[in-house]
C-alpha cells in the first residue's frame, strides 16, 4: 500500500512539473546536474568504465570531459521525458522533426510491415509522435517495468498520439494477428538493451564483445519484413531530427548474424558522432561471452 502511495504521488508530481515550459525544465536540469554528477554520483563508476573501455583511444582528461556531458544530457533526457505528459503534438513535432516518414509508408502502401531498429540514444520517448506520420499502426515494444502502476502511467503516456506499445512477450502474436489480417505495420524495437545471460549472439560493439538480441532478425526472417534502422541526432539542446535508412528489404536472404552485425554497426557511427547522448550508465556489459560461444 505504501508503495502504491509513492507511486501516485510521484506520478501526480511529474503531471504538474511536466506542464512547465521546456525552458524553464532545462533550467531544473541545469541544477540537478551538480547533485546528480558530484552529489549522489550516481552510477559514475559504471559510466567511467563503459566510456573508458568503448573509447581505448581516448586519454583521461577526453574520457572525463565525455562523462560530464553525459551527465548534463541525462538531466536534459530526465526532464525532457518529464515533459512528454503534456507536450503538444506541434511542439513535439517541431522538436523531433521526422525527415523520411514516407520510406516507410512507401512499404505500407505496398502492403508490407517493417521491422524498425533503433536504440537508447538521444531523446528516445519524443518519438511518440510516430504514428501522426505514418499510414498504419504502430507497435512500440517495451520490457514492462517491476512497478505495474508506473508502467501503465508511462505506457499511457507513450500512446497520447496513436502508437500502441505492446510488451516484448506479446510481439510475436501481434505480428501474427496482423499478418493473418493482411494489416501492414510498424514494430519499433530499442534493439541494443541487454538480453537475459544466456542469449547466445556475440557480436563487438564500441569496441567490447556485447550480447544482442537476436529476436528482431528472427522476427524480420519469420515475416520477411524489411529492416529499417532508425536514426536519431541532436541538433541542439531541446531539438532533434530522426529519419530513417533501409537496411534490407529481403531479410530471408541475409542471415540473423548480418542482420544484427548491420545495425550494430549503423548503432556505433550513431554514438561514435555525438557520444554524450547515449546510455551510457546502463550497464550493458555486466556479462562475459562464455567460452565455446562464437562472436560474430
Amino acid at each position: 500500500m505504501f508503495s502504491k502511495i509513492v507511486t501516485y504521488s510521484g506520478i501526480g508530481l511529474i503531471k504538474l512539473v511536466s506542464l512547465l515550459p521546456l525552458p524553464v525544465l532545462h533550467v531544473i536540469s541545469d541544477i540537478m546536474y551538480p547533485f546528480v554528477y558530484y552529489g549522489f554520483r550516481y552510477r559514475r563508476q559504471v559510466v567511467a568504465d563503459n566510456l573508458s573501455k568503448s573509447f581505448p583511444g581516448k586519454n583521461p582528461a577526453e574520457i572525463h570531459r565525455t562523462e560530464r556531458e553525459y551527465y548534463h544530457y541525462l538531466c536534459d533526457l530526465i526532464v525532457e521525458t518529464v515533459k512528454t505528459r503534456s507536450i503538444s503534438l506541434d511542439n513535439l513535432s517541431h522538436r523531433m522533426a521526422i525527415r523520411n516518414p514516407d520510406l516507410v509508408n512507401d512499404f505500407f502502401r505496398e502492403g508490407k510491415s517493417v521491422i524498425v531498429m533503433t536504440l537508447h540514444y538521444g531523446n528516445w520517448e519524443w518519438l511518440i509522435h510516430i504514428a501522426h506520420y505514418l499510414e498504419r499502426h504502430s507497435y512500440i515494444v517495451y520490457k514492462p517495468l517491476q512497478n505495474p502502476v508506473f508502467d501503465r502511467y508511462l505506457n499511457s503516456v507513450r500512446e497520447r498520439f496513436g502508437v500502441e506499445t505492446i510488451s516484448m512477450s506479446l510481439v510475436f502474436r501481434k505480428l501474427i494477428e496482423a499478418d493473418n489480417n493482411k494489416m501492414p505495420v510498424l514494430t519499433w524495437l530499442a534493439a541494443d538493451q541487454a538480453p537475459p545471460w544466456n542469449h547466445p549472439f556475440w557480436t563487438n560493439f564500441l569496441n567490447r564483445e556485447t550480447m544482442f538480441f537476436n529476436g528482431p532478425a528472427k522476427l524480420a526472417q519469420h515475416f520477411n519484413q524489411p529492416v529499417i534502422f532508425q536514426q536519431i541526432r541532436r541538433i541542439r539542446r531541446g531539438y532533434y531530427e530522426t529519419w530513417f535508412e533501409v537496411l534490407t528489404t529481403n531479410p530471408r536472404d541475409m542471415r540473423e548474424e548480418d542482420i544484427i552485425t548491420a545495425y550494430v554497426k549503423k548503432a556505433e557511427s550513431v554514438i561514435f558522432e555525438d557520444p554524450a547522448c547515449y546510455l551510457w550508465s546502463h550497464r550493458r556489459w555486466k556479462y562475459k561471452r562464455p567460452s565455446g560461444v562464437p562472436i560474430f
